[in-house]
């Protein structure tokens, strides 16, 4: 069908030419909806802001472009790294006060999550080269490394 042509251009396009499709016709909206609707979507989470650290974890809809929230971390932190894992989301390290004094060793998992934000993340070990902030975290493709 029709839909089903404009999702595969969309999915051939850049992200702005993807945006810029949904405004061709009807067919060409539904289609790009439909291939935006299979990406992962945007995540931030934690900071700082007026009020202090933040544990809030947010997750920006692509189709809809709509923030809808996640669990919020065990630990509120600012200047941590976090990337996804095999649809897994870690959170690393990062700092628990105001002052970027105290950095943390801690490692936090969302490993499932629902539309609604149901899910919670958990503890695992903490970092063994001991506490990081201000870092970056990268997946690498996992059927190329070492350890995937």
């Amino acid at each position: 069908a029709l839909v089903e042509i404009w999702a595969l251009v969309a999915e051939h396009s850049s992200f702005v030419g993807t945006w810029q499709l949904m405004r061709v016709c009807r067919a060409s909206l539904e289609g790009v909806k439909e291939y935006l609707g299979t990406m992962p979507g945007l995540v931030i989470c934690g900071g700082d802001d007026d009020s202090g650290l933040q544990s809030d974890v947010w997750r920006l809809d692509l189709a809809t472009l709509q923030w809808g929230p996640l669990p919020s971390l065990v630990v509120a932190r600012d200047g941590h790294a976090w990337c996804t894992v095999r649809g897994s989301l870690v959170v690393l390290g990062g700092c628990i006060n105001d002052d970027e004094e105290d950095i943390i060793s801690s490692v936090e998992m969302l490993s499932a999550w629902g539309a609604g934000g149901e899910g919670a993340f958990t503890n695992l070990p903490p970092l063994t080269c001991g506490g990081v902030g201000g870092a970056v975290a990268v997946a690498v493709e996992e059927s190329t490394s070492a350890a995937g």
